[in-house]
């Protein structure tokens, strides 16, 4: 599916100071929606749900988060921070109430702000959504981001290191090595859906939006997984739509199943064959409509 061009690329200055960058997809008339991206990743991964997007009412504000793409570095960032800097572009795109949806490292985003900002909210939906890590623990985790995580604690200029040359092989093509070495890490259905017509470049785009500004913001934007959120998953009084695959190597599907039996009005949708890549995309429709109370097209269910 072709991505829309650059043209949705935007920019406004936040009370700190710091500029903070948005795209923006769907319909531009549409009900307001902010899209959460993920662990590394930036505003372009939402221009994968444009289609369904525009085609049901939804406009799709997908920002950057602080260091990430077009958004300034913000010193000392915790998640909390979050919900004045969402209410600032809320205000900013002249939005009064509104939908949020996250994808992977988008999920606690979205649970900081039905938290504190859940009388603006419409809807909240979370997709495969990352955990409280200092609260669950990463044994579930991919044994790469486990990787990882170590590397942050113990070496963090070789984690540095790492993400430059990730940066570096996702300019490559999923046919050919490393990259080729990698998909084989990932489930059939990732694999197919990563190799569909233009998802792969997305992906790529949006991992690229991320990097190309450096490890410092990306390792940034990750410290606050691992860090302490500053709140109770069970304080949330708002309805959350979580979906998650069960075949997700990423992120496990038992971390959402034990994060939605802390909320009371959670409700969860498994799917047996999809994983973390192809739950998003092939079921993007349903997560639309799901969120904006439209009927469900049939044969697209989870």
């Amino acid at each position: 599916t072709p991505r829309p061009s650059r043209m949705s690329d935007h920019t406004f200055t936040l009370s700190n100071g710091l500029r903070l960058g948005y795209g923006e997809y769907g319909d531009p008339c549409g009900e307001v929606a902010f899209y959460f991206h993920g662990w590394p990743s930036s505003r372009v991964q939402g221009s994968l749900f444009h289609e369904h997007a525009k085609k049901h009412g939804m406009r799709l504000i997908c920002p950057d988060r602080p260091g990430i793409g077009l958004s300034d570095f913000q010193q000392r960032r915790t998640l909390l921070d979050w919900p004045d800097t969402l209410e600032q572009l809320a205000r900013h795109v002249g939005a009064d109430n509104y939908h949020v949806i996250g994808w992977s490292g988008g999920g606690p985003y979205v649970l900081v702000t039905a938290l504190k900002l859940n009388k603006r909210l419409l809807s909240a939906s979370i997709i495969c959504g990352a955990p409280p890590l200092k609260f669950l623990g990463d044994q579930q985790m991919f044994w790469l981001y486990r990787f990882m995580i170590q590397l942050r604690h113990y070496f963090p200029t070789i984690l540095g290191l790492v993400l430059r040359l990730g940066g570096m092989a996702a300019r490559g093509s999923p046919h050919k090595a490393p990259l080729r070495w990698l998909m084989k890490l990932l489930g059939q259905e990732d694999r197919r859906v990563l190799l569909l017509p233009g998802i792969y470049d997305v992906v790529r785009d949006a991992t690229l939006g991320a990097l190309d500004r450096g490890p410092r913001s990306v390792i940034a934007d990750a410290d606050i997984y691992l860090s302490e959120w500053g709140f109770e998953v069970s304080q949330i009084n708002f309805p959350i739509h979580f979906w998650h695959g069960r075949q997700d190597r990423n992120i496990a599907w038992t971390y959402t199943q034990q994060i939605s039996q802390l909320i009371p009005q959670a409700e969860s949708r498994w799917s047996e064959i999809d994983g973390h890549y192809s739950l998003p995309i092939t079921h993007a429709e349903q997560i639309i409509t799901t969120a904006l109370q439209k009927e469900v097209p049939v044969g697209n269910r989870v």
